[in-house]
């Protein structure tokens, strides 16, 4: 079987996308695991389905390369509202569900698109966690997806550059505090309106060079912790720069706004 595929990357998260409006993919799990390998495969962190919906122009889909479903992807969403502009499912205005929630994004231009996502509400800050005779101090954002976010100088850590995210965030990640497992983002202060982030992805089991939702998950506890006001702009392992912004006096959603573009597409031959 033939299937029409779309990559692209969202400030250095990569995805594959598929219209799948007609229910084609029939096993998006077993497609995942095989289209993300970036050896056997096309290669990227995850794969994203348009799917129809009854209440907005699409459904969105996540599934994490390793197979899991993924809930919600701010560079996927932002990457899939601009590839169903280009499909012209929808116009420059678009809203999608993912996950059961709501979402709504704007193309501005040739490159960037802006999301808004629900303000979200599940945020427990100052957790004390152990892991081993060391006592991490960290905060809990839930933008849909889970999110540990933890200050460098809160946690006597120098060097955020340093830091050997794939051996540290993945005992964080698998802390027992979190029945389910979380994402794991450590920040680092750079000015008043600008932090350095890398995170750990859950589903993908290493560092991505960038996070939508944990950028959003770091922005909020930079303005709870730190005082930082938004906009707050975050700088990604990739290098690029993502936006989050949302009125403090009363707002429902919050926005993320960066790159998304597409680097190819083509069609696979898949077995399904």
């Amino acid at each position: 079987m033939k299937l029409k595929f779309y990559k692209m990357t969202g400030a250095g998260n990569d995805f594959i996308l598929f219209d799948n409006r007609n229910g084609k993919i029939k096993d998006p799990v077993k497609l995942a695991k095989w289209v993300c390998d970036r050896h056997f495969g096309v290669g990227a962190d995850g794969i994203i389905l348009i799917e129809k919906s009854k209440t907005t122009d699409f459904k969105m889909v996540y599934f994490n390369s390793d197979g899991s479903f993924g809930g919600m992807c701010g560079n996927g969403g932002r990457c899939v509202a601009k590839l169903a502009y280009i499909l012209r499912i929808t116009k420059g205005k678009i809203t999608f569900e993912a996950n059961g929630k709501f979402y709504k994004a704007e193309i501005l231009n040739d490159e960037n698109v802006r999301l808004y996502l629900p303000m979200p509400k599940m945020k427990k800050f100052n957790l004390g966690l152990k892991l081993g005779k060391k006592l991490f101090k960290a905060h809990f954002v839930d933008t849909g997806a889970p999110h540990l976010v933890l200050f460098t100088d809160e946690n006597k850590i120098k060097n955020i550059e340093k830091i050997n995210l794939n051996d540290l965030g993945r005992k964080l990640r698998f802390h027992p505090y979190f029945e389910n497992g979380t994402n794991v983002n450590f920040v680092t202060v750079l000015n008043k309106n600008t932090i350095r982030m890398r995170t750990y992805e859950r589903g993908v089991e290493g560092e991505t060079l960038a996070c939508g939702t944990g950028s959003v998950a770091c922005a909020i506890a930079s303005a709870e912790i730190k005082n930082m006001k938004p906009p707050i702009k975050v700088k990604a392992t990739s290098g690029e720069i993502l936006t989050v912004g949302w009125n403090e006096k009363n707002s429902e959603f919050v926005y993320l706004e960066g790159s998304a573009k597409v680097i190819c597409e083509g069609n696979l031959n898949y077995d399904n």
